[in-house]
């Protein structure tokens, strides 16, 4: 049986499958929002990835657009033609012009998503719910898929900070992502929270069971052979990549291109000095702690093979820096294995 979070990654996987920028890029306007059409970006956005968040609750006007089912129905707070409804934020140059408006508002979210500038989303014009949902989706697993501010606003004050209402959305992430626990995924972390701080009307009804938050030990494994599709090695590949070239053009600005190999012998990347090597073990994940219980059985069997005699240092890199739950996971590691390695992060420009 398939975890949340596994259940969660996959559609999160499927999404970023059938809407690769490229696609988005070349997004019309009957792919971004219609009538009937289940295989919009809209659609993906509000159903198809509805256990990856809810953004439900507001109407179809919280896309910047819309097209109307009734066309006689034409709200007066929105421009209006004979066919679709926008925000007036999108001038009254028709329909067209406005979704164009719109397609490159969220190529700007998907661009601060994916380099971590999560701050310069908060002055975007799409509503809230639209634009962090889409932000999560292209973060990594970076940002926490909660949207409902009051649930969010409850969250950071039991974090004990005091915001309001016009506390922007970037600061609280940043809040529930400092206090992430490093043993939870993001999906584990999130339904935690939001079962714990949701609205009052939402709450499970009197008797109702509540979800387990411990893992029960199994009986046994499904052993079948299993079909899984390729999105997630793809993804994971380019990010990886990404940040592989980052950090190779970081290290040749510091000790010069003829001392940085990329690949050499599997390492990701060896920065080789006269009297120590570096070994830097590059990965994707979007936390510090998941990036070092990945990389350290690796890197250390590339050390343990490698044939130059001089003194090693191991690192492992990833987008992120830790938290502090991460820093005590990564200093336990070090103390009690007696390991010595540094973990650094990779900024992206």
């Amino acid at each position: 049986m398939e975890t949340k979070t596994e259940i969660c990654r996959s559609i999160l996987y499927e999404f970023l499958e059938r809407w690769t920028i490229d696609n988005v890029k070349n997004m019309t306007i009957e792919e971004y929002v219609s009538v009937g059409n289940k295989n919009t970006f809209c659609q993906w956005l509000e159903t198809r990835t509805r256990e990856l968040g809810s953004i439900n609750g507001i109407n179809s006007s919280k896309f910047g657009i819309y097209k109307r089912g009734n066309k006689s129905k034409k709200p007066k707070r929105l421009y209006n033609d004979a066919n679709y409804s926008w925000q007036k934020f999108y001038g009254e140059d028709g329909a067209k012009k406005a979704f164009e408006k719109i397609r490159s508002e969220i190529l700007q979210i998907i661009i601060y998503a994916e380099t971590g500038e999560f701050s310069k989303i908060d002055n975007l014009h799409l509503t809230q719910f639209v634009k962090w949902k889409i932000a999560y989706l292209y973060s990594n697993e970076r940002l926490i898929p909660i949207f409902t501010k009051d649930v969010l606003i409850k969250i950071a004050k039991h974090f004990g900070f005091e915001v309001n209402t016009k506390t922007p959305i970037s600061e609280i992430q940043k809040i529930m992502i400092a206090n992430k626990p490093s043993h939870q995924s993001i999906y584990e972390y999130s339904e935690g929270l939001f079962n714990k701080f949701r609205a009052k009307k939402m709450d499970r009804k009197v008797g109702q069971k509540s979800r387990r938050t411990d893992r029960g030990a199994t009986n046994g494994k499904n052993t079948k052979p299993q079909i899984r599709k390729g999105a997630a090695s793809y993804i994971a590949t380019q990010r990886h990549n990404i940040l592989q070239e980052a950090l190779k053009n970081k290290l040749v600005k510091k000790y010069g291109e003829k001392n940085v190999f990329m690949e050499k012998n599997y390492v990701d990347i060896r920065v080789v000095q006269p009297n120590l090597v570096y070994f830097y073990e590059v990965k994707s994940s979007a936390y510090a702690g998941d990036c070092v219980r990945e990389a350290l059985g690796q890197i250390i069997s590339y050390a343990h093979r490698d044939q130059d005699e001089r003194p090693k240092k191991i690192i492992v890199a990833g987008q992120y820096g830790p938290n502090d739950d991460e820093i005590n996971y990564i200093q336990y590691v070090k103390t009690n294995i007696k390991l010595d390695f540094d973990y650094e992060f990779i900024e992206l420009v």
